[in-house]
């Protein structure tokens, strides 16, 4: 048997309903803490909230990014300091091979020390981070350098790539994080090339040339002022890459709040809202309740 209902029972049972989605909608917003639970709660604000997720995603990768070229950067930098220390002991050594007591034999014995010493300068400009050799450009699986002490620089020709790392910060600018070994340690300028002055000493005083010796005293100097220019990159580097992690951290917590705005339940208005909910419904019911349900046949009996 069908049951039609008339308008007053429909329109009862519709506002019912309504009020049974608004104590559903309040109790959920208490149970997850957003207000925002599927498309049809905020349907207008869906494209901003999916907006700032993307970009906290995009913002947070950044952030990541610029953490692991930090670690990179800080072993460059530690690296062209221990650089310079070994070129200082090296002149050290020059101007012991520069007093009037050396001899042809005690130069010799400098000279194997300078050589050791060049060798480890060569491992610095070979320094890896995580099997990425930091001093090798885009070509950096493997070391730029080894030891050729046949070679005017001591070192074989540079091995690595040209271009060097860069890496985007939170705005999108991409700022340079490296340069090359080549632009380091063998510079294209001879009287800034390290490696050819330490090697130069090396062979001048094997060979107890003292004029050599003193030119190459010359050169260590200015590879010396190159190497600081060097570490004063590296320090604006590490600067740089500070800042953009703040400007990170900051645009993260922005966009965080943003999105807290946009789909985070005010628990207050929403305890509220269920406790209004469940009057108005516990209301209804009793007015319904109390309805005269008597028909015009009961009136004509």
């Amino acid at each position: 048997m069908l049951t039609f209902l008339d308008a007053k029972q429909s329109a009862f049972l519709q506002d019912l309903g309504r009020i049974q989605s608004r104590g559903e909608r309040a109790q959920r917003q208490l149970s997850t803490g957003l207000r925002m639970n599927s498309i049809s709660d905020h349907p207008d604000q869906i494209g901003v909230l999916l907006q700032s997720r993307a970009e906290l995603a995009s913002t947070e990768q950044t952030k990541a990014n610029l953490g692991r070229v930090k670690t990179e950067v800080d072993a460059a930098e530690i690296a062209v300091q221990n650089g310079i220390k070994a070129v200082e002991r090296v002149r050290v050594l020059a101007a012991q091979g520069l007093t009037g007591t050396a001899s042809a034999s005690s130069r010799t014995v400098i000279a194997g020390e300078v050589e050791a010493i060049f060798r480890q300068f060569v491992n610095i400009a070979n320094t890896a981070i995580d099997g990425r050799y930091i001093f090798a450009g885009s070509a950096d699986q493997a070391p730029p350098y080894s030891v050729d002490l046949s070679q005017a620089t001591g070192a074989s020709a540079y091995a690595g790539g040209n271009a060097t790392r860069q890496i985007s910060d939170a705005s999108g600018v991409r700022l340079s994080v490296a340069h090359t070994g080549q632009e380091i340690f063998d510079s294209a300028t001879p009287s800034r090339n390290a490696f050819a002055a330490v090697n130069s000493l090396r062979n001048a005083l094997i060979a107890n040339d003292e004029d050599a010796i003193r030119t190459a005293v010359v050169d260590i100097g200015t590879s010396l002022e190159h190497l600081n220019e060097q570490l004063a990159y590296y320090g604006s580097t590490q600067n740089s890459i500070a800042e953009s992690t703040a400007a990170a951290e900051k645009k993260i917590l922005g966009l965080k709040t943003q999105i807290a705005d946009t789909e985070g339940a005010d628990l207050a208005e929403s305890i509220l809202e269920l406790q209004d909910s469940q009057t108005h419904r516990q209301a209804a019911l009793q007015a319904k309740g109390q309805e005269d349900r008597r028909t015009v046949f009961d009136f004509l009996r």
